[in-house]
């Protein structure tokens, strides 16, 4: 049976989505390179080798500034679905990559148990972080 802590949502993941649909597709890339590092090296370093999520986060960047892009869906439908592709291409793809380090966690009760709850509650929190993404995306400097 999980624990509470694997049900923790990816909200570093979400902010590169979010951010990712907001910008250019080649500041989208550097930014989430550089948060992919940062997390890399402060949340997960005993677990994963360093620059796993740094080039997961790059590929989901990608995907989502090409993908991503509808003009005729708003910013905050979009954003939901779009975080639910992208968790789940995420989360998968670690799931393999533990399975190419040894660990046995590709099983059916781990997806059902663990993978599904995440994705849903991530795309569920995406409204509120894709909403603060894009309001922080808009300050300006105060003018003199």
């Amino acid at each position: 049976m999980p624990g509470v802590s694997q049900y923790v949502p990816d909200l570093m993941l979400l902010v590169v989505v979010s951010w990712s649909l907001l910008v250019d597709v080649r500041l989208a890339m550097v930014s989430a390179f550089a948060a992919g590092i940062i997390f890399d090296f402060v949340a997960v370093p005993q677990v994963y080798p360093i620059g796993l999520n740094a080039f997961l986060f790059c590929l989901i960047a990608l995907l989502v500034s090409y993908l991503g892009q509808n003009p005729f869906i708003s910013g905050n439908l979009r954003s939901v679905p779009v975080a639910l592709v992208a968790a789940l291409v995420y989360r998968g793809a670690l799931l393999l990559a533990e399975r190419l380090f040894g660990y046995n966690n590709f099983q059916p009760a781990v997806i059902v148990q663990v993978i599904l709850p995440v994705v849903v509650i991530d795309a569920a929190l995406m409204i509120i972080i894709f909403g603060l993404v894009r309001f922080l995306s808009r300050i300006k400097e105060p003018r003199e």
